[in-house]
């Protein structure tokens, strides 16, 4: 559970992700994603959240996701499969890739984009929303920027 995972970390960060979406495509085929999980990974607990429902086109079995996530080098903490739903639904998740994360009390500190590059065009310059979130976190601050619009592709929800 969250706060079971809070009791050892710094955070929890919870990440919307379908590989079917050009957006998440984009933070992995860069790195981008990647190098955030490995990173933080020793203060943070990395989650990533599949809500795509089983009868979408973009609906991928857990081996086939697992073998993605391998070669793209990704590195969370776990990959939960939330075919129903539930998850996403309770946290309000709408795209892909949708950002949360949550601190050590449990309460959600940042809800929004990876970062300010929803065009794809600003690259390495792009703002990125949860790094500094996280950083913040660590320094023991409090998170600037709590929430933003996130974009990607929509959460393939079951009707």
């Amino acid at each position: 559970t969250i706060p079971e995972l809070l009791a050892r970390t710094n955070a929890v960060v919870l990440e919307w992700h379908n590989f079917g979406c050009p957006f998440v495509q984009k933070h992995y085929k860069s790195g981008n994603m990647q190098s955030l999980q490995k990173k933080y990974a020793n203060d943070v607990v990395w989650l990533v959240v599949n809500s795509t429902n089983s009868g979408h086109s973009d609906y991928m079995e857990p081996a086939k996701l697992t073998k993605t996530l391998n070669e793209f080098g990704a590195a969370p903490a776990r990959y939960v499969m939330d075919e129903p739903g539930k998850v996403g639904l309770a946290y309000g998740a709408k795209v892909t890739p949708h950002m949360y994360i949550i601190d050590p009390s449990g309460k959600v500190v940042y809800n929004g984009a990876i970062d300010d590059d929803d065009s794809g065009e600003k690259g390495a310059k792009a703002k990125n929303y949860v790094a500094e979130a996280l950083t913040a976190l660590q320094a023991g601050t409090a998170v600037a920027t709590s929430t933003t619009k996130p974009y990607g592709c929509s959460v393939k929800y079951k009707d």
